[in-house]
C-alpha cells in the first residue's frame, strides 16, 4: 500500500530542539522533514549526498571555509559528501532533507 505524506501539514516547532520526521528510508535513500524554530547546529561531515529544500522560513548554511549561503522558502541546496557545514541560523525553517548513499 502506498503511504501518503503531506510536508505542509502538522508543522510544529520546539524551543528546545529541532523536530525530525522520517518520511522514507531504505538502504540507499533517506528523506526527512525537519522543523526548526531558531536552533543552530554543530558542523556536519557526512558520507552521503544531501539535498535540502527549504519549504518555509529562512536559514543560513555555513561551510567550514567560511562561506555562508542564505536560503529562503523554495531554495534547494546540494551538499556533497564530506562538505563540512552547519546551520548557522534559521527562523521557523521547515526543511525537506534528502540523503543518498
Amino acid at each position: 500500500m502506498n503511504k501518503l505524506y503531506n510536508v505542509f501539514k502538522n508543522i510544529k516547532f520546539s524551543e528546545e530542539r529541532e523536530i525530525e520526521e522520517r518520511i522514507y528510508e531504505d538502504e540507499s535513500l533517506k528523506i526527512i522533514r525537519t522543523m526548526s524554530l531558531n536552533q543552530v547546529t554543530g558542523f556536519y561531515d557526512q558520507d552521503e549526498l544531501e539535498i535540502v529544500i527549504l519549504l518555509g522560513g529562512v536559514a543560513e548554511i555555513e561551510y567550514d571555509d567560511g562561506r555562508i549561503i542564505s536560503l529562503e522558502k523554495g531554495d534547494t541546496l546540494e551538499i556533497r559528501p564530506h562538505q563540512i557545514h552547519r546551520v548557522r541560523s534559521q527562523d521557523r525553517a521547515v526543511w525537506l532533507c534528502i540523503f543518498k548513499k
